[in-house]
């Protein structure tokens, strides 16, 4: 049985040769066939555009043939009679009618207008405020030669503001509060000082307060001791 299928499945060569045979032939014959109504058709086309471009030519000629002659010394000229033109109507003028203009509306008077201005009151000079004179500069900070020790100066320090309470602190005092009494108005302290560079503050009521008469560095009184 598989050998039967098999041959019933093969399908001869010359068939498929015949086939391409045809194929060629058809295409050789439409490709003769179409050259010879191009050849055709184009002589046709050629022949009718000659036959066209004649024809202008032809038929004017014909026309100076068929047309007559005239004789222009036969023709009689036509008189011409010139109308004298009537004097034109002056046009009348009419006089101009003055248009009615309508009456003048009544004008409100604002209250403000009948009320009489205040006279402008002059501009008082104001008082430059008075300079206030600048304060005295005080000694706060007295440099002495100490008669004791060369080592050592007498620094004598003043409190000139308010306070029930003042105190000193530096390096020099071992950061301890070293305190101010009282004299004359002021508060006063002297302490023996090795020169150098110092900074203090006073504590005034339990507040740290700079001193005014002083230069001042990172929020506190500088000191030299030279």
């Amino acid at each position: 049985m598989e050998n039967e299928n098999l041959d019933l499945d093969v399908k001869p060569a010359g068939n498929k040769d015949l086939w391409l045979f045809l194929i060629i032939v058809d295409i050789i014959f439409m490709c003769v066939f179409g050259f010879f109504l191009y050849k055709h058709f184009s002589v046709s086309l050629f022949n009718g555009a000659q036959v066209r471009a004649e024809q202008p030519a032809d038929v004017s000629a014909h026309a100076e043939d068929t047309l007559p002659v005239i004789d222009v010394e036969a023709v009689t000229p036509i008189e011409t009679t010139s109308v004298a033109a009537a004097p034109a109507e002056p046009e009348k003028v009419q006089p101009a009618v003055p248009k009615e203009q309508p009456a003048a509306e009544p004008v409100e008077v604002p209250m403000t207008a009948l009320i009489p201005a205040e006279p402008a009151k002059a501009e008082e000079p104001k008082a430059e405020p008075e300079e206030k004179p600048a304060a005295e500069a005080k000694k706060s900070v007295i440099v002495a030669v100490n008669p004791k020790s060369s080592k050592y100066r007498r620094v004598t320090f003043r409190w000139f503001g308010e306070g029930k309470k003042v105190s000193i602190v530096s390096g020099f005092t071992m950061s301890k509060p070293q305190p101010l009494k009282k004299k004359n108005g002021y508060w006063e302290t002297t302490l023996s000082i090795a020169p150098g560079s110092y900074k203090f503050l006073y504590i005034v009521d339990g507040i740290n307060v700079t001193d005014p008469y002083s230069e001042d560095k990172d929020g506190r009184s500088v000191l030299i001791v030279e």
